[in-house]
């Protein structure tokens, strides 16, 4: 069979890369435009440029895991890099928290820019129109920069020392991305609820929030980590001590309606209960603090959730490199 060079797989990789950003930024946009009543100002800018940041951070973060499996396995010809070297420029992306904070401030200038130049409702359009080209430029700047590191990328020291490690920064990513995308619900009459926490409507109002926000994060976690996490095993970054147990197995091994029943029960009773100590105390908190308390149960639920998936895909990563690990003793290959 004949192995595709580099140009042609990604000619035909974009094509998804791009529909993908568009459903993600479409969503991602969608809702803070519409938290923020249909209308936007330069006061959205940063808050904007954080959301779009943060989707470039979470494209690119395993980036280099996932073209250091291909690079191993050679299913694709690399012959296109032979002899380019990474630039200074294209250094920048080497990090992705780096590259990360760079791309915020271009998205903000690039949002503020919009906002000043066209009207709110077509400001919202063309954002979600422009942003994920410019995702993928961006992304196409990381892209190269970490094929043609590829040959020094390998690590002598353990990078993760386990699953939990790991998991921390994309639950950190993904709070800061809903506490972006919910901010103007802070302004909003029906969310000002000091002295009125401990009312049903209030409650219910916190628990239907926090269920579209795990929701939402939830769909996020149905693409597979297999080939990043088989990447990261090739570059030596997590060995195959990474997730040696699977937690909470009784929890887990119910189906998953189940487990978000129980979860809307403790839910509903967690934000009861937080509603009355505020009552009670007489404070006054920030919106997003008081989101964050409300939160709690289904952030945690969240973290499971992600460590049962990743560690199944993790167990698939260690069968696909012992097999690979056998098949280049077979065949001399290495």
């Amino acid at each position: 069979m004949m192995i595709p060079d580099y140009l042609t797989f990604i000619r035909f990789q974009d094509k998804r890369n791009i529909l993908f950003f568009y459903i993600v930024t479409l969503v991602l946009l969608g809702f803070y435009w519409r938290n923020a009543d249909f209308t936007l100002s330069l006061h959205d800018a940063g808050f904007i440029g954080g959301i779009c940041a943060l989707v470039f951070y979470n494209v690119i973060s395993d980036l280099k895991a996932y073209w250091a499996y291909k690079c191993v396995i050679k299913n694709i010809d690399f012959s296109y890099f032979k002899g380019r070297e990474c630039g200074p420029k294209e250094r920048l992306f080497a990090r992705p928290v780096i590259a990360g904070v760079l791309s915020f401030f271009i998205f903000v200038l690039f949002s503020a820019a919009l906002i000043m130049l066209i009207a709110p409702a077509g400001a919202a359009m063309t954002l979600a129109v422009s942003v994920p080209p410019v995702i993928y430029a961006l992304f196409f700047v990381a892209r190269h920069s970490y094929l043609k590191q590829m040959p020094t990328s390998v690590v002598e020291k353990i990078r993760y020392k386990n699953l939990s490690q790991y998991l921390l920064l994309s639950v950190v990513a993904s709070t800061v991305l809903s506490l972006l995308t919910i901010i103007p619900l802070r302004d909003k009459a029906q969310f000002d609820l000091y002295g009125n926490y401990f009312t049903l409507k209030s409650i219910i109002t916190m628990c239907i929030l926090c269920a579209v926000v795990l929701a939402v994060n939830l769909l996020f976690l149905c693409f597979t980590k297999r080939y990043v996490f088989l990447g990261r095993l090739f570059l030596n970054e997590i060995n195959l001590f990474f997730s040696p147990v699977l937690p909470l197995r009784a929890l887990h091994a119910k189906p998953l309606w189940q487990r978000l029943m129980l979860l809307s029960v403790v839910e509903f009773f967690w934000v009861t209960f937080l509603g009355l100590v505020m009552m009670l105390s007489g404070i006054k908190i920030w919106f997003e603090v008081w989101f964050l308390l409300c939160y709690a149960p289904c952030l945690i639920y969240y973290y499971y959730h992600a460590y049962w998936r990743w560690h199944n895909d993790f167990m698939m990563s260690c069968d696909m490199y012992l097999r690979w690990d056998e098949i280049k003793k077979k065949s001399g290959l290495w």
